[in-house]
C-alpha cells in the first residue's frame, strides 16, 4: 500500500514517450557514426544519474527549485558570461567550455533557469501580466541572458527564448504583445527583398481592410471606439509614407546607391513609376482612413446637439485619443523597421544573408555555399520515399554529403532510412509528448509548476518544429538541435534536466496532494 502510494504522481506516459524518442535518437546517431552513437548512449546515461541527483538534492521538497530559482539563474548567468571570455569557438560561436573531449554550452541550462525565475516571479507576485511592471520584470529576466548569447554569438538560442510567449500567454498575457515580434519578423524578412514603400503600403491597407471589417461586423461602443482611433494613426502612417516617399527622392545618387536595393537609384519623382505609385496609393489610403472618422465625428456632434442634456461622455474620447496614439506610435515602428531591415541585412556576415535568402532563391542557387547542407539534406530525406532504405543502409548518409548530419540535420537520417512513414511516426510520437507535458502542467493549479511545465512544452515544441522546418528548408539554417536526437552531451542534457525537474515537481505536488 505505502509502495503504491509512493509511485502516486509518478506519470509513466511521459517516461515512456521519452525514452522511445531517446532510443531511437542514439539509434539514428549509431547509424550516421557508430563511435558518436556509443558516446551518446553515454550521455543518455548520465543524464540520468543527474536527475537522479535532482532528486535526491530537492529530497521530496516541493518548494526547492521554487526557492533555489534566483541562485540558479545566477549561476547560468555567471556561466554565459564566462564562456565569453574562456570559452572556445566552434563554427564561428564563443558558446562553448572545453573541458577534455567534453564540450559543455550553458545556453542550454539558461533556458531552464529562465522559465525557473519566471515562474517564481508569476507564483509569488500580486500583479498580473498586463501590469506594466511584472512585465518589464520579465522582459529583464529573459534579455539578460538573451543579450550574453547574442555576443557569442548563438542566434537559435535566442530564437528558442521566444517559446516564453506560449506559457507567458496561458498566464493572461495580452495577444498584441505576442503578435508584435512576430509580425516584425515577417516584415523585416519581406523587406529585405521588396521595395519598403510597397511593402508598408500592403501592411497599411491590411490593417485598414481589418478594422473596417471588424468596424461593419462587430458593433460595440469601446471597439468602435478603439476602431476609428486606429483609422486617425493609418492617416498619419500614409501620410509619413508619402513624406518619406519625398524625402528619399531629395537624397543624392550616391546616398541612395550606398542602400543598396533599399531605395531605387533612379530618380522617384512623381514621373517615376515608384514615386507615383507610393503617392497614388498612400492618398488612396489616407481618404479610405479619414473619411469614416470624419462621418464618425460628424454623427457623433449632431448626436449631442440633438440630445436635451447636450453631454458628450469623456470616457469615449479617452478611449479614441489612446488608441490614436497607441496604433500610431506602432505603425511608426512598423515604418522605422522596415526601412532599416535591409540595411541590417547588407551588415550581416555573408553566410548569414545566404542562408536567408536560400529561403527565397533555392538551395540551388547557393549549392557551393550555404545551401549545400539543404540541398543534400533534402535529396536524403526524398530518396528514403515511403518505407525508407533501411536501418544502417543510408547511401547519402554513407557519402558524407550532410555536414553535421549526426547534429542539426540528424532528421535527414530519419528520412532516407526509415522513410515517409518513420518520419511521420517521429512527428506523432514527439506530438504526443509534448501535447501530454502541456496537458500535465494544465492539470496544476499552482502557477510555478503550470508555467514551468508549458515552458518545458513550448522549447521542446520550438525545437522539434525549426529543426524539422529547417533540414526541409522552410527555415533558415540555424543551429538548433533536435530533442534527443542530435548528437552532443550538452543538448541531451539540457532536455533531460528540462524535462526532468518538472516531472520532479509534478511528482512532488501530486504526492502534497494525497
Amino acid at each position: 500500500m505505502a509502495q503504491s502510494r509512493t509511485l502516486q504522481g509518478v506519470d509513466w506516459i511521459t517516461i515512456f514517450l521519452g525514452f522511445i524518442l531517446l532510443i531511437f535518437g542514439i539509434m539514428n546517431v549509431y547509424s550516421v557514426q557508430h563511435d558518436l552513437g556509443m558516446k551518446q548512449m553515454l550521455w543518455a546515461g548520465l543524464g540520468m544519474v543527474m536527475i537522479f541527483g535532482l532528486m535526491v538534492i530537492s529530497n521530496n521538497n516541493r518548494n526547492f527549485f521554487e526557492t533555489n530559482s534566483v541562485v540558479i539563474y545566477a549561476i547560468s548567468i555567471l556561466l554565459l558570461a564566462g564562456v565569453l571570455v574562456v570559452g572556445k569557438e566552434i563554427n564561428g560561436a564563443k558558446a562553448w567550455y572545453r573541458i577534455g573531449s567534453l564540450s559543455l554550452q550553458p545556453a542550454e541550462f539558461a533556458k531552464i533557469s529562465t522559465a525557473l525565475l519566471i515562474a517564481n516571479l508569476l507564483n509569488h507576485s500580486n500583479s498580473h501580466l498586463r501590469d506594466l511592471k511584472t512585465l518589464g520584470q520579465i522582459l529583464l529576466i529573459m534579455l539578460i541572458p538573451i543579450s550574453l548569447i547574442m555576443l557569442q554569438p548563438d542566434l537559435g538560442s535566442v530564437i528558442i527564448f521566444c517559446s516564453f510567449c506560449i506559457p507567458l500567454y496561458r498566464e493572461g498575457l495580452n495577444p498584441v504583445l505576442i503578435f508584435i515580434p512576430i509580425i516584425g519578423l515577417v516584415l523585416f524578412l519581406i523587406s529585405i527583398v521588396q521595395i519598403p514603400f510597397y511593402v508598408l503600403l500592403i501592411f497599411g491597407f491590411i490593417i485598414l481592410f481589418i478594422v473596417l471589417l471588424i468596424n461593419a461586423f462587430y458593433y460595440s461602443h469601446d471597439i468602435e471606439e478603439w476602431v476609428y482611433g486606429v483609422m486617425i494613426g493609418l492617416c498619419f502612417f500614409f501620410i509619413l509614407i508619402i513624406v518619406s516617399s519625398y524625402l528619399v527622392s531629395n537624397l543624392s545618387e550616391e546616398t541612395r546607391e550606398s542602400f543598396g536595393h533599399l531605395y531605387p537609384s533612379r530618380s522617384l519623382f512623381f514621373s517615376d513609376p515608384i514615386r507615383f505609385n507610393v503617392n497614388l496609393f498612400g492618398f488612396l489610403g489616407i481618404l479610405l482612413s479619414a473619411t469614416p472618422v470624419i462621418l464618425y465625428k460628424i454623427d457623433k456632434r449632431k448626436e449631442v446637439m440633438n440630445s436635451p442634456f447636450k453631454i458628450n461622455s469623456g470616457f469615449k474620447t479617452d478611449i479614441l485619443t489612446t488608441s490614436a496614439i497607441i496604433s500610431t506610435i506602432a505603425l511608426l515602428f512598423v515604418m522605422t523597421l522596415s526601412f532599416i531591415s535591409p540595411i541590417v541585412f547588407e551588415k550581416l556576415p555573408k553566410h548569414q544573408k545566404e542562408r536567408v535568402m536560400v529561403l527565397y532563391e533555392g538551395e540551388g542557387k547557393y549549392r557551393d555555399t550555404s545551401g549545400y547542407n539543404l540541398l543534400y539534406a533534402k535529396t536524403a530525406i526524398g530518396s528514403g520515399e515511403l518505407t525508407g532504405k533501411g536501418y544502417l543502409q543510408g547511401t547519402v548518409k554513407q557519402g558524407r554529403f550532410v555536414p553535421e548530419q549526426q547534429t542539426d540535420y540528424i532528421f535527414a537520417t530519419v528520412g532516407e532510412e526509415w522513410g515517409f512513414l518513420g518520419s511521420v511516426g517521429v512527428v506523432i510520437l514527439y506530438a504526443l509528448f509534448i501535447a501530454r507535458i502541456y496537458y500535465l502542467a494544465e492539470s496544476h493549479t499552482n502557477v510555478f509548476v503550470r508555467f514551468y511545465g508549458y515552458s518545458v512544452a513550448s522549447i521542446l515544441f520550438f525545437h522539434f518544429f525549426i529543426n524539422i522546418a529547417m533540414v526541409m528548408g522552410l527555415f533558415p539554417t540555424v543551429g538548433i538541435p533536435l530533442p534527443f536526437f542530435s548528437y552532443g552531451g550538452s543538448s541531451l542534457w539540457g532536455f533531460t534536466i528540462l524535462i526532468g525537474i518538472f516531472l520532479i515537481i509534478h511528482y512532488q505536488h501530486k504526492q502534497s496532494l494525497l
